[in-house]
């Protein structure tokens, strides 16, 4: 063929470059698309997650981040990751892929040093290592994947030995134990997961966990799914819905108050160890039990008084715990989901 001028290679490697940057772009400003294939209302790039989700490449990008301009080859952090030389670098090829650090290559093979969008990863990282809500996602969500890759067949599991699997941590920090407990709250009040045993305590996962975790959806996702189901007139202002097995109550408004019936459950639930006075947790626990009560109210305005006599209780207790962080936020999520917002 003829040689006509034109630099292929050079072409081959803008158009390299172009892509690299407009997959930077959707990572960082993901496009926003409904699923409705099971009734699931999640954007696209959520599932899946940033690399706060994947520990191994977010502690390799902190390495990198503590290293001076200099390039340092993949060789360097074997030890530290109990990894070969060849696994090391295709993590280092994910960051790179994601134009998190640049590759210089030697005759010694690919060197590695972060970038400014390392840098600025890095900062969002440690913005979110202090966010306890995004915690609490990322906990209850990789709990419930580990125990379905440790024990799919249902059979009984130790949930504490998750806290030493490599999946325990988030944008660079270990979860902890307490993190884990409300975790398991959620996810057993939600039905996804079952109290089995308690000496030791053992939990397994349930049908609908597994359900959930094939669906490839989050927690949060697929709790707030929305099923096909035949509606029964209960009276002139209450309509039950059920569908699968289960059962979901609206009001004559349609609100959904299920969610805030397991908030009002799991606030009695845990409110002796949420560091409240003990005048405090009485009147906590008697709201909570209001809150139960009024889901079977036709007036909104009645549930959301309930509510957020629950929610000033919380609010209102000054020990600082994740725990009252923790069922705050799923208080926060129950009344989206009631609100349909």
């Amino acid at each position: 063929m003829a040689n006509d001028g034109i630099d292929r290679r050079a072409i081959e490697r803008h158009v390299k470059e172009i892509n690299k940057v407009y997959q930077q772009v959707a990572k960082k400003y993901p496009v926003t698309v409904p699923v409705q294939g099971r009734g699931f209302a999640m954007s696209a790039g959520v599932v899946g997650g940033g690399i706060e989700h994947d520990p191994e490449l977010v502690r390799l990008l902190m390495v990198f981040g503590e290293e001076t301009a200099n390039y340092v080859g993949p060789e360097a952090f074997v030890e530290l990751f109990g990894k070969s030389v060849e696994d090391v670098d295709v993590l280092a090829h994910a960051l790179e892929r994601d134009g998190l650090i640049q590759s210089s290559n030697t005759f010694g093979g690919s060197r590695y040093r972060i970038t400014d969008d390392g840098r600025v990863e890095l900062r969002r990282l440690g913005q979110l290592r202090e966010d306890p809500a995004a915690r609490h996602r990322y906990a209850t969500d990789a709990f419930l994947r580990w125990l379905y890759t440790t024990a799919h067949d249902q059979r009984p599991v130790d949930p504490a030995r998750f806290l030493t699997a490599v999946e325990a941590a988030f944008a660079g920090s270990d979860l902890t134990g307490t993190e884990l407990h409300y975790a398991l709250a959620r996810l057993t009040h939600s039905g996804l997961v079952n109290e089995i045993g308690t000496e030791p305590k053992t939990v397994a996962i349930t049908i609908d966990g597994i359900d959930c975790v094939l669906s490839g959806a989050s927690v949060s996702d697929y709790l707030n799914r929305t099923r096909p189901g035949d509606y029964y007139s209960i009276n002139g202002t209450n309509v039950v819905a059920g569908s699968q097995g289960s059962v979901v109550q609206n009001n004559h408004n349609g609100f959904d108050v299920s969610a805030l019936r397991n908030f009002a459950a799991m606030v009695q639930q845990f409110a002796p160890s949420l560091g409240a006075e003990p005048d405090q947790q009485e009147q906590l626990v008697r709201d909570a039990q209001l809150l139960t009560e009024e889901a079977d109210n036709p007036e909104p305005g009645r549930i959301r008084t309930a509510y957020e006599r629950v929610m000033t209780g919380l609010r209102g207790i000054t020990t600082a715990s994740a725990g009252v962080v923790a069922v705050i936020s799923q208080g926060e999520e129950a009344y989206r989901v009631f609100t349909g917002g």
